[in-house]
């Protein structure tokens, strides 16, 4: 267990009013108990906002996590391509699928500095089409992604952006029965504040990249957005 002057390990009740008390604070390393009892090897697990950063011992790579509720009130970290990487349990215990495909404990070993860098050694693009193939999934037919090359000299906020609008879509779906069907179209936009709008099967997405901690919309305002307009018609 974590030490009492330790934060517990990021879940998906992350909001706004707590984002800006994690500013600076760095992040925890874990003993990966998966990679082996001969050379166990350790991961930093960050919250940056509402960004999740991961990095693995010996990588250069910084991993963007998006949350996933789980059962009985686990929460599970998947990167961009939609592998699950970690779990933390409602009890707050962390389990790594960075090595063992079955999942292993991952033990903290205390706080360290902030991360260097949030950036992500993936492709935009790579990134980009992979939001496209979940949400045409969704939709049931082709849906297109525009804007994100705006937001290519930070691909761990875009990431983060494109996470959140999936993760949106997904919920909308779970609630209202096909609510994804309405979107024809994403389009991603600079603005001073961040809102979420559906017209004419476009979903239009303001953000603000300029305010890390405030400035994109959340998971739950572009689900209110979809099941609101499928109730209406």
């Amino acid at each position: 267990m974590a030490q009492k002057d330790e934060l517990p390990p990021p879940t998906f009740a992350t909001t706004r009013s707590n984002a800006a008390m994690s500013i600076d604070l760095g992040g925890t390393r874990y003993a990966d108990l998966g990679s082996g009892p001969s050379a166990t090897k350790s991961f930093v697990l960050e919250q940056r906002g509402t960004v999740i950063l991961l990095q693995q011992e010996g990588s250069k790579e910084i991993l963007s996590l998006m949350p996933v509720p789980g059962p009985r009130g686990d929460t599970f970290f998947v990167d961009y391509t939609g592998r699950t990487v970690l779990k933390v349990t409602k009890a707050q215990n962390v389990v790594s699928y960075l090595h063992n495909p079955a999942g292993a404990p991952a033990d903290p070993l205390g706080r360290v500095p902030p991360l260097s860098s949030p950036a992500m050694t993936a492709s935009l693009d790579a990134m980009r089409s992979n939001a496209v193939n979940e949400l045409s999934r969704l939709a049931g037919h082709d849906v297109t992604v525009w804007g994100t090359q705006a937001f290519a000299n930070n691909e761990a906020w875009a990431a983060d952006a494109l996470g959140i609008i999936v993760l949106g879509v997904k919920n909308a779906n779970g609630q209202a029965g096909k609510a994804a069907s309405q979107v024809e179209k994403v389009t991603l936009r600079r603005a001073k504040a961040p809102k979420a709008t559906l017209k004419d099967g476009e979903l239009l997405i303001d953000v603000n990249p300029d305010d890390s901690w405030a400035g994109r919309v959340t998971p739950e305002e572009v689900t209110k957005v979809l099941t609101a307009s499928r109730n209406k018609g």
